[in-house]
């Protein structure tokens, strides 16, 4: 695997950056970048894939510095001091794929949250054995994150204290066209054309809407 000793910005190409205890991955085809917290890292405002405004350093063996698009009309923009560089390398082949889940599902989960078998059951208001035989009898959408069970916060409904309507429907289509709960949720969040580049799951409220352009978007034979 390719690395370097320092990024300046013109690069190009998929990168982690690997500090202290954390990494990052800085896209420099997107122009954007996500901190992916290591075990026992505290969450912050940056788990999320954001626009990067300005590289100021990013040198192995230094402090890494630089600042990121603000989605707060209120803020300027965000800022990253991160711990010392360690490593900085290329990402290619596999371990792109593997960065790139993890960018998406950290978005899932700064979105709309990616919750874990006691938080469901508390939410819904049941054991956490009612939660599992829900995903078992498909009536839960649900996937392993970082070797956890988790449920995508989109399917319990605004209030966060019952089953939405569209999840039942969507899994069982999901199921007759060989799709995983995983790729259900990635559909979920991944624009598409069938909804003018908006995602999915922002027609949850409409869920014969939805069903009807999965089975679509399913449906198609390539």
């Amino acid at each position: 695997m390719e690395t370097v000793d320092e990024l300046t910005g013109d690069e190009g190409g998929v990168w982690r950056v690997t500090t202290v205890g954390s990494s990052h991955i800085i896209n420099l085809i997107r122009g954007t970048i996500t901190r992916i917290p290591g075990i026992g890292r505290s969450a912050s405002i940056n788990d999320v894939e954001r626009p990067l405004r300005s590289l100021d350093a990013c040198r192995v063996g230094e402090i890494g510095r630089w600042t990121m698009m603000s989605d707060d009309f209120l803020t300027d923009y965000y800022w990253q001091r991160t711990s010392t560089v360690q490593r900085i390398e290329l990402l290619t082949g596999l371990e792109l794929g593997k960065a790139n889940t993890e960018v998406a599902l950290q978005n899932i989960a700064a979105s709309d949250g990616l919750y874990t078998v006691p938080e469901a059951a508390e939410m819904l208001d049941v054991s956490e054995e009612e939660v599992r035989e829900m995903l078992a009898a498909g009536q839960l959408i649900g996937l392993t994150w970082r070797d956890e069970l988790v449920f995508p916060g989109c399917q319990f409904g605004p209030d966060r204290d019952e089953v939405a309507a569209f999840v039942q429907p969507l899994i069982a289509a999901a199921i007759e066209f060989d799709y995983s709960l995983r790729g259900l949720t990635f559909w979920l969040y991944s624009p598409t054309t069938y909804f003018g580049g908006s995602q999915p799951v922002t027609f949850v409220d409409d869920p014969d809407i939805l069903i009807e352009s999965f089975r679509a978007q399913a449906g198609v034979e390539w």
